[in-house]
């Protein structure tokens, strides 16, 4: 979907480009649940709702801002998000409610407690989890949390530079956006 087809407000969000690798490193062809963590605008929580409409999906936003148009995007595109404002980890989902999908698009630099939480028996055996990041420090935390545990395996990674078309006067050039890397990983 184009960036254009989501309200943003004043909210990061997540490029087309890169949405739609993160689409397919979640696989969600099976998906039952899926867990968003940092749904900011919920472009992403969106397009996962659209590519599996039998799954229940679930987004945790920390500001009240970005949780008004998580549903308003969802609205506009007439999917079912269940919206949770706060911070991961969360108390408001119950152990127990296990999830075989989980997007994490921002820790709020909580990641070590994240993972205990979701480890903790929020994952179900063979779960997917998918993070994208901007920073050098947060793709280093990630890859040494993953790959010094057992628990995870076939790890993989893409990191995508994509640049837009714009108009320099007469002429056009290619406006490069951040670039971002994107991880996945299959739990135990």
């Amino acid at each position: 979907m184009k960036d254009e087809a989501f309200i943003r407000g004043k909210n990061p969000m997540t490029k087309m480009e890169i949405r739609s690798n993160i689409i397919s490193y979640l696989e969600l062809e099976n998906a039952k649940s899926v867990l968003e963590i940092g749904a900011g605008t919920g472009s992403v929580t969106v397009e996962i709702a659209k590519n599996a409409p039998e799954a229940k999906v679930v987004a945790i936003e920390k500001t009240s801002s970005g949780c008004e148009l998580i549903l308003e995007n969802a609205a506009k595109h007439s999917v079912n998000i269940d919206v949770i404002e706060d911070f991961a980890p969360t108390e408001v989902l119950k152990k127990g409610m296990e999830f075989d999908r989980i997007y994490i698009g921002g820790t709020g630099r909580a990641l070590k407690e994240i993972m205990s939480w979701l480890e903790a028996g929020m994952m179900k055996s063979r779960s997917i989890i998918v993070f994208s990041v901007i920073t050098i420090e947060s793709m280093h935390e990630i890859m040494s949390y993953i790959t010094q545990s057992k628990d995870y395996s076939e790890i993989e990674a893409s990191q995508i530079q994509a640049s837009r078309l714009e108009s320099l006067g007469e002429y056009h050039y290619f406006k490069p956006l951040n670039p971002c890397t994107i991880i996945k990983c299959v739990y135990k």
